[in-house]
């Protein structure tokens, strides 16, 4: 009984030690809860190849106050000087007077929801300032042909392609070892629909999409976009057998959808005109999100900001029934025959 008394006294003595350290440690939240959005072009690793390893996310987010390595051990966080200094190549943390910080923005819950407050009335604005534009660049893919493309046109070809070029370019923000461009992480994903843009070839074959596995491989998309280059359509039978069921060709490997030419049209001019308002607007906002929500770099602010405000322009948009969602978005499986509807191809690439 002795023996037993003395071990559980030991027990509860070194439970005691250790408890200000359990303390003293953050919570820190899963990074799969969170949205990370990466804007860059990648030559080596891409930002979240860093953040994924070991526990890098926990460090990463713990130095969004600078704290010394001794800190960061004191405090719970485990955590080495090769880590630190590997997370300072990938170029998500750098050390100033001793201390090191995390270098990319990273946006709690109450911030989160303000910068997504603030986009939507930016957004709000934007419409009421853009809409007769917008329904007259509906109109103009109509007369095209391609009613059923509005919707892939206006936001892979307008919202998430051209007006980048206008806004900016990823080596125009940031260079590090691996990639360049920026990297962002807020409080949790959005809740309405969040379409994409997957860019084929040189960039001149693109896809619009909600869940980009519902195309043909790479491999397909890529061998299809040389073809388009090289001759306006399908000459190899293997890719055009490929492409049927999708109603991207037909049996002739005649396209099927949009080819964007580099001309003077009202297509363009239009487009043109919806670039310069909604950049200039944007622009205006940006040195404010900046100050707000401590991000260090303007150009950086603004990407944050216009990826938030160009969701809720869609999401007016698509309310006002000025843009339709696409048959394949609806159901994939049902109408994969209609992929035509969220592709088109682009002379010279998206981004020239």
């Amino acid at each position: 009984m002795m023996n037993k008394f003395k071990l559980s006294v030991l027990t509860i003595f070194l439970l005691s030690i250790s408890l200000p350290r359990i303390q003293a440690q953050t919570n820190v939240r899963a990074y799969e809860k969170w949205e990370a959005t990466q804007f860059v072009a990648v030559s080596g690793h891409q930002p979240e190849d860093y953040v994924l390893a070991d526990n890098n996310w926990e460090i990463i987010y713990n130095l969004r106050t600078p704290h010394t390595l001794n800190e960061l051990l004191k405090m719970g966080v485990k955590c080495s000087d090769s880590q630190l200094l590997l997370l300072e190549v990938g170029g998500l943390i750098d050390r100033t007077k001793g201390k090191w910080k995390c270098t990319i923005p990273i946006l709690d819950e109450e911030q989160t929801t303000s910068l997504r407050n603030i986009s939507k009335e930016i957004a709000k604005s934007m419409y009421s300032n853009t809409k007769s534009n917008f329904v007259s660049l509906v109109h103009t893919i109509k007369e095209m042909g391609f009613e059923n493309n509005a919707l892939s046109l206006v936001f892979s070809y307008l919202l998430d392609g051209r007006m980048w070029t206008k806004l900016v370019l990823f080596d125009e923000i940031n260079n590090h070892a691996g990639w360049s461009g920026c990297y962002w992480v807020l409080y949790e994903p959005r809740k309405d629909l969040k379409f994409g843009t997957n860019g084929f070839g040189d960039m001149n074959f693109i896809l619009t999409y909600l869940n980009s596995e519902v195309s043909p491989s790479s491999k397909t998309m890529d061998e299809s976009a040389e073809e388009i280059s090289k001759f306006g359509k399908i000459n190899n039978p293997q890719l055009i057998s490929k492409l049927i069921p999708y109603g991207l060709t037909n049996s002739n490997g005649d396209i099927q959808f949009p080819i964007i030419k580099k001309q003077q049209d009202r297509f363009h001019h239009i487009i043109k005109k919806l670039v310069d308002s909604i950049s200039s607007e944007l622009k205006s906002n940006c040195s404010n999100i900046a100050t707000q929500y401590n991000i260090s770099d303007e150009k950086t602010a603004m990407v944050i900001l216009y990826h938030e405000v160009m969701w809720y322009l869609m999401d007016n948009l698509i309310q006002d029934n000025v843009l339709h969602i696409p048959a394949v978005f609806k159901d994939e499986k049902k109408n994969k025959q209609r992929l035509n509807e969220v592709v088109f191809f682009v002379e010279g690439g998206l981004m020239q």
